[in-house]
């Protein structure tokens, strides 16, 4: 028996005789129409979300606040160094003698090294009054040095013997009042006296002055 299958065009005409349309049903998707809108909607989910999301926008304020904050984060986590004190470079002095004896001779003259000739002379009969020589004492011009306090000196020359002449306690630092007598400072005795020049000639303070050398010999 012969098939009743039949892929013939013109045989199936005979039994198909009426018109065929194609309707296109809008509720049927293909999988590719799927993937676009899939695409379509994520997309529109992402511009929404930008939308959403607040606007910021990098200023020069912003920069600057930014770089402050930065730095403070650099200064709070660096490591801090040991401040390291320098250490005082004791003054120096420009003196006359040797210092043997622990003898400071103070004079006070701007214009001169020591004095003019009659003071120089005078000095010249002070240390000898009190037997000393070159080597035993130091002598120092304070002009030379304004400001020097007697704790500075102390520890430079070490004095047992001070004798200023035209410098003054309050020169000196030293909450002493001078009376005409000697004062013993610690472990310093200190004779006060005019300037040299001017002590030449002063008859009273010249008096005083041999009186006290006479209590150190």
């Amino acid at each position: 028996m012969e098939s009743q299958v039949t892929n013939n065009a013109n045989a199936l005409r005979l039994f198909f005789t009426e018109d065929v349309f194609l309707v296109e049903d809008k509720t049927v998707k293909n999988a590719s129409d799927v993937t676009l809108e899939a695409v379509l909607s994520k997309s529109a989910i992402e511009i929404n979300d930008a939308a959403e999301a607040p606007l910021i926008v990098e200023t020069e304020g912003n920069k600057q606040d930014k770089l402050v904050e930065d730095v403070k984060n650099y200064v709070q986590n660096a490591e801090i160094s040991p401040v390291v004190e320098t250490p005082e470079v004791p003054r120096t002095y420009k003196f006359l003698g040797g210092n043997r004896k622990s003898v400071l001779i103070l004079v006070n003259d701007s214009t001169n090294d020591v004095s003019t000739e009659q003071g120089r002379e005078l000095l010249r009969k002070i240390v000898k009054a009190i037997d000393l020589a070159t080597p035993d004492f130091a002598l120092v011009n304070y002009a030379n040095y304004p400001g020097t306090d007697f704790i500075e000196l102390h520890q430079f020359f070490k004095p047992g013997l001070m004798l200023a002449f035209g410098v003054e306690a309050k020169h000196l630092k030293l909450n002493l009042n001078w009376a005409g007598e000697i004062i013993l400072h610690e472990s310093t005795k200190i004779i006060f006296a005019p300037d040299l020049h001017a002590l030449d000639s002063d008859i009273a303070a010249k008096k005083s002055l041999w009186g006290n050398l006479q209590k150190i010999k």
